[in-house]
């Protein structure tokens, strides 16, 4: 999920209206640091080409399964806490990504 983060074109944000709802701007940067010279939003066309809404970071149903496969392996491969494993990799994953999102001011 977060993999996306990295070495990823990050947004100085300005005055684009979208910025508060734009991974680009809010996520941490990860990798190699490679931001846009200066916000990208369009105002003729009040939009961003580059907009990545804070939706894209909530876990894929892939990644979850792979998260849950390897809590799984690693409690000695317990049969039946399928759903447990499910719910708690879900968990991590999605606390994982508020806190890559979470303004500096709020960041451990």
């Amino acid at each position: 999920m977060l993999a996306m983060l990295h070495d990823q074109l990050h947004c100085p944000g300005g005055e684009c209206p979208l910025r508060r709802d734009c991974v680009r701007y809010r996520a941490r940067v990860y990798g190699r640091q490679d931001f846009f010279g200066s916000p990208p939003f369009d105002r003729a066309a009040q939009s961003c080409a580059h907009h990545m809404p804070l939706g894209a970071l909530i876990p894929s149903a892939a990644t979850i399964r792979t998260s849950a496969y390897h809590r799984w392996q690693a409690a000695g491969s317990p049969e039946g806490r399928a759903e447990a494993f499910w719910l708690d990799a879900e968990r991590a994953l999605l606390e994982q990504a508020l806190r890559d999102i979470a303004p500096e001011s709020e960041r451990p």
